[in-house]
């Protein structure tokens, strides 16, 4: 088994690291720290990359576990982040087969940040046909622990990134270590999974 934290439509080397496992538990005891992808995600647009973050009660200096965070609704950042998603990937090869189950996502309002975290990740492991199980009870006995060391601020980082063709590469470069979506939406989910497997 493999325990690990949440991440908002993880990094593409976040989801590498647990495509390959069997079974997945995702930490809800673990500390929420600022500055991470628990609710912070980065996509590719003509200007370079974008962060897009959901917006948490108490702000993003609190100490609570991530399983108590709770979002903010006060501003219509769902609404903010999709169009900015379909903005960018509009003419991306495989977009139009992902935008309306992505929509259903952003469609619904649940109060912890958790729940998201558990929609979007189970949506990635729809649409890549992975084959870890998502396991809900805190396993007693020892098992393999990781928690992904990149950040937003140094993600780009990443030391031998997947290549693949991207929407903007003419304009701004390759932009490594991207969110899941930037590979799901140019590659399509059974290239992105073969490529997870293979590097």
């Amino acid at each position: 088994m493999y325990i690990t934290d949440l991440q908002y439509f993880g990094t593409i080397g976040y989801i590498k690291s647990i495509t390959p496992a069997k079974e997945v538990f995702f930490d809800h005891q673990h500390p929420y720290s600022k500055m991470s992808f628990k609710n912070r995600m980065v996509i590719a647009t003509a200007q370079g990359p974008l962060h897009l973050s959901i917006p948490l009660i108490g702000g993003r200096d609190q100490k609570a576990l991530i399983g108590n965070i709770m979002i903010d609704y006060s501003t219509n950042w769902q609404d903010h982040h999709f169009k900015a998603i379909v903005s960018s990937y509009q003419r991306s090869p495989f977009f139009e087969y992902y935008k309306a189950s992505l929509f259903d996502v952003y469609n619904s309002k649940p109060a912890l940040l958790v729940d998201v975290l558990l929609t979007t990740n189970a949506w990635v492991k729809k649409q890549l046909k992975t084959h870890w199980e998502i396991v809900e009870t805190n396993p007693e006995v020892a098992v393999q622990r990781s928690f992904d060391p990149w950040l937003p601020k140094n993600y780009h980082l990443y030391p031998n990134p997947l290549k693949y063709n991207q929407v903007f590469e003419d304009r701004t470069g390759f932009l490594p270590n991207l969110c899941i979506l930037d590979l799901l939406f140019c590659c399509g989910g059974k290239q992105a999974n073969q490529l997870l497997m293979s590097f």
